[in-house]
């Protein structure tokens, strides 16, 4: 267990000790920062206010104005977990790919060390940074909200919102080391790392809502695990603050707005539970596990 932590350690200060890394594990938070600020935020927030006109008959402008504007500031802070889930896990299993480039995963290799240790180890600091980074970002976030007037989620809320940033940290660090797997240089890892930051946002129908996207693209949406992170976390963000919005309104305006925005995430004929996310995500963290098994039995196979 020494030899563990140890390892975890070193990869964590690896990580930390680099502050260019540490930027660009964040690049894409900051991209959707900007993009809410000046464009999509205002967007979001209008498409509520429409709604609210149209079918909530005579209201007060400026609390529909203000509650919108919560109920985005919530949609966009689920969107941010989500997106620091993969790229800072992303960033952080690179310290394996810089390992293998500069040799010195083979030196870890010919230590008294089990190699399941050492990989387990590399998992284990994508985490811990993954969790750390987002929970950072959380408390700023609703620092942020309550500071421009907004209301804070409850504690049964924000106990959720931990767990399920545990639960998406821990699938996209398995599946972040199953894809290191494949990549021999920094470099190519880093234009992975560049292509895999751009996706996110769509992939999580971040930048556009799932109501935006062509039907087939949101279909294809609906078998990547991104977009189930993404709706659980929506989900529990959200949940006061659409209550509280569309108290007044028809449910069924209600339920077309959570698809509309990815909140619900609707496959065939049913809406997905959140059961069934949960599960589809340990299933997805479960098979990648399975994947690295077998292609590093193959590795270590070739290596003999």
């Amino acid at each position: 267990m020494k030899k563990f932590i140890n390892l975890t350690k070193r990869n964590c200060l690896i990580f930390l000790r680099d502050r260019g890394a540490v930027f660009f594990s964040l690049l894409a938070m900051l991209i959707v920062l900007m993009l809410m600020g000046v464009f999509l935020g205002n967007m979001n927030q209008e498409e509520v206010i429409t709604l609210l006109k149209e079918y909530g008959g005579k209201r007060d402008a400026a609390v529909d104005a203000a509650q919108a504007k919560e109920l985005v500031q919530y949609w966009t802070l689920a969107g941010i977990l989500i997106v620091n889930a993969v790229t800072v896990t992303m960033t952080v299993i690179g310290n394996r790919v810089a390992d293998v480039t500069e040799g010195k995963l083979a030196t870890l290799y010919s230590a008294p060390v089990s190699r399941t240790m050492i990989a387990l180890s590399y998992v284990a600091s994508a985490v811990l940074i993954g969790v750390f980074l987002c929970m950072l970002t959380l408390a700023a976030a609703l620092c942020y909200i309550t500071a421009t007037g907004g209301e804070l989620i409850n504690i049964g809320a924000l106990v959720q919102i931990l767990l399920l940033i545990l639960l998406n940290v821990c699938v996209f660090a398995v599946i972040m080391y199953l894809f290191s797997l494949f990549v021999k240089s920094s470099s190519a890892w880093s234009g992975f790392g560049t292509v895999i930051g751009t996706l996110v946002g769509f992939l999580g129908a971040i930048y556009l809502p799932m109501g935006f996207l062509p039907e087939k693209v949101a279909t294809v949406l609906k078998y990547i695990p991104i977009l189930h992170g993404a709706s659980l976390m929506r989900n529990v963000c959200c949940e006061a603050a659409l209550n509280q919005t569309f108290a007044d309104l028809p449910s069924q305006v209600l339920t077309e707005y959570q698809e509309y925005m990815g909140i619900q995430v609707k496959m065939g004929e049913n809406t997905a539970t959140a059961a069934f996310q949960v599960l589809f995500l340990v299933g997805c963290g479960i098979m990648a596990f399975i994947a690295i098994a077998v292609v590093q039995r193959r590795k270590d196979i070739s290596d003999r």
